[in-house]
C-alpha cells in the first residue's frame, strides 16, 4: 500500500531586477497586487546562485487575491548589483527555459491602455479573444494580451470571458 504525496503548493515566483520603481509601478500600481513584505537584507549566496555572497538587496514581495499563495517576489541587488541582463536572441519571441507569467485581470482593456505608458514594455498582442476547449465540450473564453515587462518577463494577461 502506498502513502498518498502530500501535493506541493505554489507560494511565490521572485523576478530578478536591477532596478526596482518600474516593476513596481507595472506589478503593483497598474496590476493592482498589494505590497506584503518590503525590506532590506543581506543574502547569503549559499541558496540563491546570484550576485556575490552577502550582498545587499531589496526584496518586496507582492499579494495577489489569495493570501497564501499568487505571490510575486521581486528582488533587487543593491551592493554590488547584478550585471546586466544578456539581450534577447530573438526579440518577442520566448524560447524553451524560459517562464510565462500566466495572470488573470477584470479590466485587460483598462490594464493595456495603461500599459502603453510604461516605458520598456514590448507588447506582443493587443487585446484579442481566445477560445480554449473545456474539458466535456464547450469553449472557455478570453480576452487577452500578451507583453514583455521591462525586465524581459514574459506576461500573459488574460480575462475571463464566459
Amino acid at each position: 500500500m502506498s502513502e498518498k504525496k502530500v501535493p506541493t503548493d505554489f507560494r511565490r515566483v521572485t523576478m530578478m531586477v536591477n532596478e526596482m520603481d518600474t516593476p513596481l509601478k507595472l506589478y503593483k500600481d497598474i496590476l493592482g497586487m498589494e505590497v506584503y513584505y518590503d525590506q532590506e537584507i543581506i543574502v547569503s549566496g549559499k541558496g540563491l546562485p546570484a550576485g556575490e555572497p552577502d550582498s545587499k538587496t531589496r526584496l518586496v514581495l507582492l499579494q495577489c487575491n489569495d493570501p497564501y499563495i499568487g505571490m510575486l517576489g521581486i528582488l533587487q541587488y543593491i551592493d554590488p548589483p547584478l550585471p546586466a541582463p544578456l539581450p534577447r536572441p530573438e526579440p518577442n519571441r520566448v524560447r524553451a527555459g524560459e517562464i510565462v507569467f500566466v495572470m488573470h485581470n477584470d479590466d485587460v482593456e483598462g490594464v493595456y491602455q495603461q500599459l502603453l505608458e510604461v516605458e520598456g514594455i514590448e507588447m506582443v498582442s493587443e487585446p484579442h479573444i481566445s477560445e480554449y476547449p473545456k474539458d466535456g465540450g464547450g469553449v472557455f473564453r478570453v480576452l487577452g494580451i500578451s507583453f514583455f515587462d521591462p525586465n524581459g518577463y514574459f506576461i500573459e494577461l488574460n480575462q475571463s470571458l464566459n
